[in-house]
C-alpha cells in the first residue's frame, strides 16, 4: 500500500523520492546503484517513491514546460505547464533586470504564479525504483521554439548548470527542495543578454505539501 508518508516498498513524503546514480541515454551508460540521488548528477530513488511538485513563480519571456525524463527509456512526461509566458502582457523586447525577482508580489520581469500562468501548479509523479530519471525545462517564445535545458549539467551545452538545487534528497521529506531554473542557455537568447538570475521557473518539491492522494489508497 502507499500512503501519505509511509516506508514501505513505495513511498509518499508529501511530494519526495530516491534515486541512484545515473548516466545518459547516450553516448553514457545508464547506470542504477541502489543509492538515492537529488541533485544535477541525475536523480534517482531506491524505492518506487511518489513525488510532490508545486509551481511557485516564473520570471521571465519564454513560456516553459518542466518534467520529468526517464533516462532509460528517453520517454519525458510534463509536468507543470505555462498557459502563457506571463499573468500580464509584455513586450519582449521589454529588458531583463538582470537580478532575482523571485519573492517580488511586483515584477516587469514577466512574472507567471500559479493558477494563472500555470493553471495546474501542484502534480505528482511516481518514479519507479533504481531508475535515473533528470528534470528538463523546455521553452518556447511566440510559438517558436526556444530550446530544452536538463537538470544534468552534463547534457547542457558546455555542461553549464541551468537548474539550482536548494536542498537535496536528505529535506525531500522535510524541508523539501527548490528548483530554481536559470533559461539563459535556451537558444533564442542572445549571450550579449544574459542574465543567468535563476529565477526564471521555480518549483518546490516535497516538504511535506498538500497530498493529492490524501483520501486514496493505491495498491503497489
Amino acid at each position: 500500500m502507499l500512503g501519505k508518508i509511509g516506508f514501505r516498498t513505495s513511498w509518499f513524503l508529501g511530494a519526495v523520492a530516491s534515486l541512484s546514480a545515473l548516466g545518459l541515454l547516450n553516448p553514457l551508460s545508464v547506470k542504477a546503484t541502489g543509492e538515492n540521488q537529488f541533485d544535477n548528477t541525475g536523480i534517482v530513488f531506491d524505492l518506487e517513491t511518489i513525488v510532490e511538485f508545486e509551481f511557485i513563480e516564473s520570471n521571465g519571456a519564454y513560456q516553459a514546460t518542466f518534467g520529468v525524463m526517464n533516462l532509460q527509456t528517453g520517454e519525458k512526461t510534463p509536468l507543470l505547464v505555462e498557459v502563457k509566458p506571463a499573468d500580464r502582457v509584455q513586450s519582449v523586447e521589454a529588458e531583463s533586470t538582470y537580478e532575482d525577482n523571485s519573492g517580488e508580489s511586483v515584477s516587469n520581469d514577466f512574472k507567471g504564479t500559479p493558477g494563472n500562468a500555470v493553471p495546474q501548479p501542484l502534480v505528482a509523479f511516481k518514479f519507479q525504483a533504481n531508475t535515473p530519471y533528470l528534470f528538463y525545462l523546455e521553452s518556447t517564445l511566440n510559438g517558436r521554439s526556444a530550446g530544452i535545458l536538463y537538470s544534468m549539467n552534463s547534457r547542457n551545452p558546455g555542461g553549464n548548470k541551468q537548474l539550482r538545487f536548494e536542498g537535496d534528497f536528505s529535506t525531500l521529506g522535510t524541508g523539501g527542495v527548490a528548483l530554481s531554473w536559470d533559461d539563459t542557455g535556451s537558444l533564442l537568447v542572445d549571450p550579449a543578454l544574459e542574465d543567468q538570475d535563476f529565477d526564471d521557473f521555480i518549483i518546490q518539491v516535497g516538504g511535506n505539501l498538500d497530498c493529492p492522494f490524501d483520501n486514496e489508497e493505491t495498491s503497489q
